[in-house]
């Protein structure tokens, strides 16, 4: 309480928990290139795996396919028929998360970003692309 009796401001966070991506994109990059280089950040990957980013302005929905965990990882502007995570965000968030601006469970968290299909995969994902400078943090 202040000494007014009212209650006491908040103070914002400044800092998060989870780690950012390491940068993928730089400032002017298209989301196709960011995307591009996800893959190319993912041939490492243990296993094969398949997203579904879908990057959404107003009422249009531009559809990547990403595949990684294998040798020839690519990123291809398609609607895969299946995919093991599928992803759904804005290109501006797309952008911040590429850039290592925004944690992608930060994005998560504060509704910027919806994850569907398989969550663990998703988690496994993001601690794999995770910069290394900033320790891994779970959000479960």
């Amino acid at each position: 309480m202040t000494w007014q009796g009212g209650k006491m401001r908040r103070e914002a966070a400044t800092s998060s928990p989870f780690a950012r991506l390491k940068p993928l994109a730089k400032a002017k990059d298209d989301p196709a290139k960011g995307l591009e280089q996800l893959a190319q950040a993912l041939s490492s990957y243990k296993s094969p795996v398949s997203l579904h980013i879908r990057l959404v302005t107003g009422d249009a929905v531009d559809h990547w396919e990403v595949q990684g965990g294998r040798k020839n990882a690519k990123a291809q502007r398609k609607q895969p028929k299946d995919a093991d995570v599928v992803v759904v965000m804005r290109p501006e968030t797309w952008a911040q998360i590429a850039q290592g601006e925004l944690a992608p469970y930060d994005a998560l968290y504060s509704g910027k970003l919806r994850v569907g299909g398989d969550f663990e995969a998703a988690k496994a994902i993001t601690e794999h692309l995770s910069d290394p400078a900033t320790p891994y943090v779970a959000p479960c």
